[in-house]
This record gives C-alpha cells, sequence and structure tokens, in this order.
C-alpha cells in the first residue's frame, strides 16, 4: 500500500489525517517481532523497540528508532502532538524524520503497519534556557578575542551578541557544533570595560555572563 493511500484512509483520534491505515483491531504485544522474515503466520501489531529524539537547528526536532514487525518495511510510526509528522520505516523497521516543533511539548508516537495498529508511547520535548560563557584575551595591534562556550540542547547556529564599551557593543559570533564561539576585534589602545556576552535559544530563552577586559 502506498503512503498516498494511506493518507486517503486514516485519521488519528486526535482528528489529525494521517499517512497510513490505522485499524484498531489488535493491540500490540511487546515482543513480539522480526526483521522481516515471518510473513505466513498471523499478523501482529507492530512495536516500538526503541525511540530516541533530539532537538536541531531552527526550531525542530529529529525523531529516529526502529519497529519490530513481521514485515517492518510496510510500517509507519504517526508522531503526534507538538510535532506532526510520518515516519516511513525501511525493510528493518529503521526510521528517522525532522519535524518543525513551533513550542515544546508532549508527543506521542503510534506505529502502524498498514492493517494493525500498535500500542503508543508518549514523551515530552522539553527545551532549557541556554548558558554562555566568556573570556577576553588581549592579542598584538590593539586587538582582543572574545570567546567562550553555549550551553544549550541544540547550539550549532545559536548567535552571541556582545554589549559594552564601543568597538565591542554589538559585535555578533555564530556559535559553532560544540557550542564554541569566538569574534575578534581592534579596539582603541584605551579601550577597557565589561563585556556581557548574551545568546538567545532558537525557542527565545537566553542566557549571559559578563567579563572585565583592559
Amino acid at each position: 500500500m502506498s503512503p498516498t493511500s494511506w493518507m486517503l484512509r486514516a485519521v488519528l483520534a486526535s482528528g489529525l489525517l494521517v499517512a497510513l491505515a490505522l485499524t484498531p483491531t489488535a493491540s500490540a504485544q511487546p515482543g513480539f517481532g522480526g526483521d522481516g522474515g515471518n510473513v505466513s503466520g498471523p499478523n501482529r501489531a507492530p512495536v516500538i523497540s526503541s525511540f530516541a529524539f533530539e532537538q536541531v537547528p531552527g526550531q525542530k526536532f529529529r525523531f529516529h528508532g526502529r519497529v519490530s514487525d513481521e514485515t517492518p518495511g510496510t510500517c509507519a510510526v504517526v508522531i503526534a502532538g507538538a510535532a506532526n509528522v510520518i515516519a516511513m520505516c525501511d525493510a528493518s523497521g529503521n526510521f528517522d524524520v525532522t519535524s518543525n516543533v513551533a513550542s515544546p511539548g508532549t508527543i506521542t508516537a503510534t506505529p502502524g503497519d498498514g492493517t494493525l495498529t500498535g500500542a503508543q508511547i508518549t514523551r515530552n520535548l522539553t527545551n532549557d534556557p541556554p548558558t554562555c560563557s566568556i573570556i577576553a584575551v588581549q592579542g598584538p595591534n590593539n586587538t582582543w578575542t572574545f570567546s567562550g562556550y553555549v550551553g544549550d540542547e541544540c547550539p550549532q547556529g545559536l548567535v552571541v551578541t556582545l554589549s559594552g564599551p564601543a568597538g565591542v557593543n554589538g559585535a555578533t559570533a555564530t556559535v559553532q557544533a560544540g557550542g564554541a564561539w569566538s569574534v575578534t576585534l581592534t579596539l582603541a589602545p584605551t579601550a577597557s570595560g565589561f563585556v556581557t556576552a548574551t545568546v538567545t535559544d532558537w525557542y527565545g530563552l537566553t542566557g549571559s555572563s559578563t567579563t572585565y577586559f583592559g
């Protein structure tokens, strides 16, 4: 059955149109499932055997895991709630999908094989305020390098903004994958003062710290 035909047949309990025919005629039986070899026996409801998620840049989350079933290649996982997306399984039952998440919150994940619906699982997507450290190191020719680390669920791509004396105020640096950031500025020979580094995460929460240079 193609994803298009699933989409025409199925509706989630929440009212969302989905691309999977989930006929609730059987419940999942934990512990059952295979890698696709037993197609001659009775059809059993699929089971989500592993499920993980992480935040990725741009108010998005990635969901991935595995579904166990007699024919895992026919399965899909419907994710609903704070994220709304359908993850199609490969021949081994593995799935991997990224979805927009406008506001973190609760999601449900429901497996289906085109005929039967498996047991639903529930997870909570969270987002904590970022942290931001800063140090100042003087270099040659009146240069200063301001650098530090951002702690966040997904620091890559965030922007650190500096505030402080003239020449520093308004400078920015893009955060790298590991959370590091750095910017080198040429300042007046007598420049000194307090500098604050502030970062805003993908969901509008901020973190900051201050250092003195001069």
